[in-house]
């Protein structure tokens, strides 16, 4: 797995934390603690993706539209 996939894995993670929470009632998963788990996997998520990137030297890599005429 590259390290854009881990990040947008990350992002969707905290995406659904702030869905779960935003509402008067809390989702079953909620309420079992999910948002700790998800917040957890997030950064965890983060960190591979920057390990990885120091470790094949490439830095972070995002796809940049081509301008070809």
């Amino acid at each position: 797995m590259d390290s854009e996939t881990l990040r947008t894995v990350a992002d969707l993670a905290r995406k659904r934390v702030a869905r779960g929470c935003s509402g008067a009632h809390s989702d079953g998963m909620m309420r079992l603690g999910a948002a700790r788990a998800l917040t957890q996997l997030a950064v965890d998520l983060e960190v591979s993706a920057a390990e990885l990137e120091r470790r094949s030297g490439s830095g972070r890599k995002r796809s940049q539209p081509t301008n070809r005429t």
